[in-house]
This record gives structure tokens, C-alpha cells and sequence, in this order.
């Protein structure tokens, strides 16, 4: 969802959850994959084929 370009509040609502506990998960996504920022987490997940980047939202 963060590589389709959605915020947190939009993924919180979406999966039920609090865009603090969203953002929580981020962060964690982007330590663990060590990157600085949501595009890097985006790119890195269009590189493992996770998301189609020719997809709509």
C-alpha cells in the first residue's frame, strides 16, 4: 500500500488499524530493509515484484 502511494491514514483505515500503528510498521519496514524513506520502500518494492508499477491505485 505504501508503494501504490497511499498515506498512513489511508492504509490505517483500510486494514482497521491506527495510521500511529501504520507509521510504527513503516519505520520498521524501512530498517529493515534499510532505506531513508517511503519512495525507497516503494522502489524496493517494485524491484522484488511486489507491486506492478504499470498498476492503478
Amino acid at each position: 500500500m505504501v508503494a501504490v502511494g497511499m498515506s498512513n491514514q489511508a492504509i490505517g483505515e483500510r486494514l482497521y488499524i491506527s495510521d500511529k500503528t501504520v507509521k510504527n510498521y513503516v519505520t520498521s519496514i524501512r530498517r529493515k530493509l534499510g532505506v531513508e524513506n517511503r519512495i525507497q520502500v516503494a522502489l524496493a518494492a517494485i524491484k522484488c515484484g511486489l507491486v506492478d508499477p504499470n498498476a492503478s491505485a
